[in-house]
């Protein structure tokens, strides 16, 4: 730890049980760091001993089922102007903790109270599977504290509204929490219900709780329950919500999966969720994948394109910083389903369009390609039924179809070839297959691997 630097900056975590993940949390951002403050809320492993071994200073507080108490806490005890407060289970990549060290520098100048990054949460192998913003860095002052027992945030006593300045798109913060046992995460589950149920009890109107109360009965599996908590979460809503209200998307969305998930479900009770939902935040593109999703699954292409679309329009337009979690990460099926569904609804021109956008990802889906050929080549029933001009011009046309998928396919790659021509063949275009046989396999190749044209 430096104190040459301009900004003295206190990092402050609280831990419990964190053996595994404390030497990272306190080397990632260990050269920008004036001083560490680690408090123990009961820790029975090597937690405490390597954190002092690491030269942060080490305080014990009894847990009282409350992160905002725990965390203010830890905040009395540090001196530095600036706080760093990130979990055992986060940490700033190499680049971003050198670039932020001088931002800090430039931000004295300014009046921010805090600045707000990208969350980034990590699987298992290590990849994002979700975005989000979080304000981890503020400044040292004696009205900046946390509320709530849990999901707590950042207030400012004294009422007045904190000046954020917004580096999202610059620094991120990584989160690797949700790669546990399935035993800690179902001791976690109990104690987060156990805590938002004693913040309803002081504040029985609290939307933001009973949606995270809904949280908890979704990914126990209990979509009855969150249901319920979802809906009374969207009852005590205010009427206006911020555009980025993560909070309230998060609701909105998981409910409307439920609903539309159902066994039998209709449209028309998700669709009055889905309207106010697009009141409120007209901006969130996963409510229309969802419907999307939905208007698929039963068989009404035309809506599920015009929801599809509109998804990935909001998408492009306004962008996945805390909003469109869910479509962001299911790009390729939304356009999957976009394939199929313009293909049902006889929309050929965008069928091809959104095939060919998603064969730059994945060349090898059946499905995709089938469609694609079904589109493009003629089959047998076409070709018999076709009248005699267009039969003579079946030549050309294989030819434009073989030309458009040498864009995606490498006719080098046996793989692709075979890909190509078997996939044609299911698809019924039986007079595609025989031209690409005899244009990109050698009559050695076709005779070696049995391919009769």
């Amino acid at each position: 730890m430096s104190e040459e630097k301009h900004v003295r900056i206190s990092q402050c975590m609280i831990v419990k049980n964190e053996e595994k993940n404390i030497e990272r949390a306190l080397s990632w951002g260990r050269d920008m760091m004036w001083e560490q403050i680690v408090v123990d809320t009961g820790s029975t492993d090597r937690t405490v001993e390597l954190a002092r071994k690491m030269g942060a200073k080490v305080f014990t507080f009894p847990w009282q089922d409350d992160f905002a108490t725990a965390k203010n806490y830890a905040i009395e005890k540090a001196g530095g102007e600036w706080i760093a407060f990130l979990d055992a289970d986060e940490y700033m990549g190499a680049e971003d903790v050198k670039s932020f060290q001088k931002l800090l520098d430039e931000l004295e100048l300014n009046c921010y109270d805090g600045i707000s990054t990208g969350w980034q949460q990590l699987d298992s192998q290590g990849k994002i599977f979700a975005s989000g913003t979080q304000i981890r860095f503020f400044r040292n002052l004696p009205d900046i504290r946390y509320r709530r027992r849990i999901h707590e945030q950042l207030i400012s006593t004294a009422g007045r509204e904190l000046k954020v300045g917004d580096v999202v798109s610059s620094f991120s913060i990584f989160h690797t929490g949700y790669q546990g046992e399935i035993s800690v995460e179902t001791v976690r589950s109990s104690r987060n219900r156990r805590m938002i149920l004693k913040e309803l009890q002081e504040n029985p109107a609290d939307h933001e709780m009973m949606g995270y109360m809904g949280d908890e009965c979704f990914c126990d599996g209990d979509r009855g329950e969150a249901e319920h908590w979802y809906r009374q979460s969207v009852e005590f809503m205010p009427a206006q919500i911020g555009e980025n209200d993560q909070r309230s998307a998060v609701t909105y969305t998981r409910l409307l999966m439920i609903l539309t998930e159902k066994e039998r479900s209709s449209w028309e009770e998700a669709g009055q969720i889905y309207e106010k939902a697009v009141k409120h935040l007209p901006k969130e593109a996963d409510f229309d994948y969802i419907a999307g999703r939905f208007f698929a699954a039963t068989g009404q292409a035309e809506q599920a394109v015009f929801h599809l679309e509109l998804a990935l329009e909001k998408m492009n337009t306004y962008g996945c910083s805390n909003r469109a979690l869910i479509l962001a990460g299911n790009l390729l099926d939304a356009y999957e389903l976009l394939v199929r569904c313009c293909y049902e609804a006889g929309e050929k021109q965008k069928c091809v369009s959104y095939g060919a956008v998603y064969l730059q990802y994945d060349k090898y889906s059946m499905s995709v390609l089938s469609r694609l050929l079904m589109m493009l080549a003629m089959t047998e029933d076409e070709r018999d039924g076709a009248g005699q001009q267009i039969a003579e011009d079946q030549g050309r046309i294989n030819q434009t179809v073989l030309e458009f998928f040498s864009k995606y396919y490498d006719f080098s790659d046996l793989k692709d070839r075979l890909f190509l021509v078997t996939t044609a063949k299911r698809a019924g275009s039986s007079s595609f297959a025989a031209y690409a046989l005899t244009h990109i396999f050698t009559p050695q190749e076709r005779s070696q691997l049995g391919l009769a044209i």
